[in-house]
Parts: structure tokens; sequence; C-alpha cells
């Protein structure tokens, strides 16, 4: 088993900032000139040069994870539904402790018909995870902390908890849906999709 790819700290979903990357590529049509724009023309904003190739590596590294029509899709379609959930679907390619956290604990407590997601839940699923993942186990405090705060952002940025915690039913766009196959259904745990 390999280890989980943990650079989602670095930041949250920032769809604005996915939507340029996926503009630029479908532009530019090669990554190191994307990440050139990134960097050396800041097309996304970011006045630190530092922030802007931490940033921009992670975006990037999430938006390659999207075909050429995914990344069409995030580029052209200007609803904000839409976009929000190819950068979900972006995220729960590239790390796989956000997929497991959808599994083991959203999933679970929406199928179980438990409408919260409680403080202990993330604790108790880092310790499981923790047993079989043991470079969680070297992780400082603050990282701990900054994972949890991040995942949790990301989660109420797509809409599957409000802010006190509450699970919510998850509307996929209907124009995206016959696009996301059974296998990646798993990353959208509180929706309903018509069959």
């Amino acid at each position: 088993m390999g280890k989980y790819l943990l650079s989602f700290t670095a930041c949250p979903m920032r769809r604005p900032e996915c939507v340029t990357i996926a503009r630029s590529y479908l532009d530019l049509r090669d990554w190191k000139a994307v990440r050139s724009a990134i960097d050396n023309d800041d097309i996304l904003m970011i006045r630190s040069l530092s922030s802007r190739k931490r940033i921009g590596l992670e975006l990037c590294k999430r938006m390659r994870r999207l075909s050429e029509e995914e990344l069409q899709i995030l580029a052209d379609c200007g609803d904000s539904a839409q976009e929000t959930t190819m950068c979900w679907v972006a995220i729960c390619r590239t790390y796989e402790f956000v997929r497991d956290f959808l599994d083991n604990v959203i999933s679970a407590r929406w199928s179980d018909g438990l409408g919260d997601l409680p403080q202990g839940a993330y604790e108790g699923f880092f310790s499981e995870a923790s047993l079989t993942h043991p470079e969680l186990e070297a992780l400082s405090e603050g990282t701990r902390q900054r994972l949890r705060n991040q995942l949790f952002q990301m989660l109420r940025e797509v809409g599957f908890i409000d802010a006190d915690g509450a699970l919510l039913p998850h509307l996929v766009p209907f124009a995206l849906e016959p696009g996301i196959t059974p296998e990646e259904r798993r990353f959208f745990p509180t929706a309903t999709f018509t069959e």
C-alpha cells in the first residue's frame, strides 16, 4: 500500500483558479507552459511568488487528472455547480486520503441514516487510517489540524456538510451526471443518481 498524498493542505478547492488553469492549458496544450504562466505571469493573481508556486503546483496536479473534455467543461461551462463538481472529481482522483474519508465516514454515516458529522468522526478515521498508513503517525499536530481544516473546508465548498457539521443531500449537475463513472459515484456519497 502506497503512502497517502497529503499535499492538499497547500490549498482548498480554489474553483476560480482551477477554471483559469483549465483555460490556460487549453490555450497552451503544455503543462510546463501553464506552470510558467502561473509562476511568471501571475495568471492566478497571487501576489507572493512562493505562494503562486505552491498553489500552482497543487492545482495543476489536480487538473492533470481531468480529461481534455472535462477541462473543456471546466473552462467553458460558466456554471459554478458544474465547475465545483469537476474540481471535486479532480480532487478525489488525486487524493486517496479524501476518497477513504468519503467511503469510511461520509458514505457510511449517510447510508446508516446519520445526518451529521461529529467531531470525533474525523479523529476516529485518522486513528484507523494510521494503522495502514504509518506516515500519518509522523505528522505534527499542526499538519494534522491543517489536513482536517482543508478537508472540511472542501466538504463545505462541495456542499456535503454545512457549517454545523450536518450532512447535506448533494445534487450533481444533471449535465455532468452521465460522465461520472459508476466507480466515481463514490465521490458523491450524499447524492442520489438517476438510473
